[in-house]
């Protein structure tokens, strides 16, 4: 999985959960005996998920029994215990990996509140969160709710949808739509985080906790994802198509690179930022790509920049002498982000007065994780030629080598706009 760039487990770690109201079979006995076996495992399978910097998503394990309580709930009728019985039954394994420390984020699914009426689907997703997960549960992790499918008919307003959730208490929104309406779903969310303090407190909590998780995230590298040779052949072609196909670049037309004339010197300026994997911290995460650009580019000058110390001399020297430079950015954390911006707008502004007196020096931009984080819409007024490939490991490197160097074109598809 991280070696194919997947370092979040969107899907149920288990999913065993039964109706315990049902007539008993010789199924349900079993997985009723088995509960704590089945679950220990996915325990074990969550643990090497995070040894590996994968962080987990458990989704759709909330039982059926928990939409009776609900109903319960919105008539003010008092709840039936056996109801409420059973429905803490069927939450136990998910408790059991809750209590394990097996769960980074629980994912709830739009049929988890499949209300006719909007403004009770908003009520029963908050219920859901508000007093079983936050509350029975206990758990304080993020909550994620996935859109509906765009293809359902019975949603009314897919635009919406989101914003529905985000009043009831979700800390992330997965999109499911076309990049225009995604578009749009995110304004209604800004417009309305706007005009509502109370809803800038609460998405202020969300960023705490999924900052918490992100954080996580970034810091449990310990896979050697470099390494990908050692996979068998199918995973290693597999993890090769899966960076070419997400290479995205900012603008169109083809990397300026390939225009330069033979023999250029174009010179790399990477950050120093510590390697994802965990084996060898004094390496240099970025040296595949200086390598993978001397193959369509011979004159590669690698040059690293310190966030603390901005540029020197010495990158002042190099950057008067070559014919193309290529400035890196990477996501660790935002702090860092807003750094390495610091050094785009250092550079581009020594290159402007460079330029007074002799030809202008073709300017790209790598964003080696979130573009969102990195990319300023001021780079492309300035002339910079952005290619984001959201990660930083050697398969993700090479692949926007090949872009670079004008042997493949991107195919990804850029990001809708997030205000920063």
């Amino acid at each position: 999985m991280v070696a194919c760039g997947i370092n979040c487990n969107i899907a149920p770690v288990v999913q065993h959960v039964i109706d315990l109201a049902a007539e008993p079979s010789e199924e349900s006995s079993r997985l009723r005996e088995d509960l704590e076996y089945v679950s220990s495992h996915a325990v074990a399978f969550a643990r090497g998920l995070h040894r590996a910097g994968v962080v987990t998503c458990v989704t759709e394990v909330l039982p059926m029994s928990l939409q009776e309580v609900y109903r319960r709930f919105l008539n003010d009728a008092d709840i039936d215990k056996d109801a409420f019985d059973v429905m803490k039954s069927e939450l136990q394994p998910l408790r059991h990996l809750l209590d394990n420390g097996a769960v980074d984020s629980v994912m709830l699914s739009s049929g988890t509140s499949n209300f006719d009426d909007a403004e009770i689907s908003t009520r029963a997703t908050k219920f859901v969160i508000d007093e079983v997960i936050r509350k029975l549960l206990r758990f304080q992790g993020p909550v994620i709710v996935a859109q509906a499918d765009p293809s359902d008919e019975s949603i009314t307003c897919l635009v919406h949808e989101p914003l529905r959730a985000l009043f009831s208490g979700s800390d992330m929104v997965i999109l499911r739509q076309d990049p225009d309406s995604q578009q749009a779903s995110v304004n209604a969310m800004y417009a309305a985080i706007e005009a509502d303090l109370q809803l800038r407190s609460t998405i202020s909590a969300s960023f705490e906790r999924v900052k918490g998780m992100k954080g996580k995230l970034l810091s449990s590298h310990e896979a050697e994802t470099s390494s990908l040779p050692s996979l068998v052949l199918a995973h290693r072609t597999l993890a090769e198509a899966a960076y070419r196909a997400s290479i995205t670049a900012l603008q169109p037309g083809l990397s300026p690179l390939v225009s330069l004339q033979s023999g250029s010197t174009i010179l790399l300026l990477t950050p120093t930022v510590p390697p994802l994997t965990g084996l060898n911290q004094q390496s240099d995460p970025f040296e595949p790509l200086g390598r993978a650009l001397s193959r369509f580019q011979p004159r590669i000058r690698h040059v690293p920049y310190t966030l603390s110390s901005g540029l020197s001399s010495t990158h002042l020297t190099f950057l008067s002498r070559v014919a193309a430079v290529v400035l890196v950015l990477a996501t660790t954390t935002s702090v860092l982000a807003d750094a390495q911006i610091e050094i785009w707008t250092d550079v581009e502004r020594s290159l402007s007065k460079m330029e007074v007196n002799r030809p202008k020096t073709a300017r790209l931009v790598v964003s080696a994780g979130d573009v969102r984080d990195l990319y300023q819409e001021e780079m492309l007024g300035k002339g910079w030629w952005g290619v984001a490939c959201w990660d930083y490991n050697r398969g993700a490197l090479e692949a926007v080598a090949e872009v670079l160097g004008g042997q493949r074109e991107a195919t990804g598809v850029p990001p809708i706009k997030i205000r920063r």
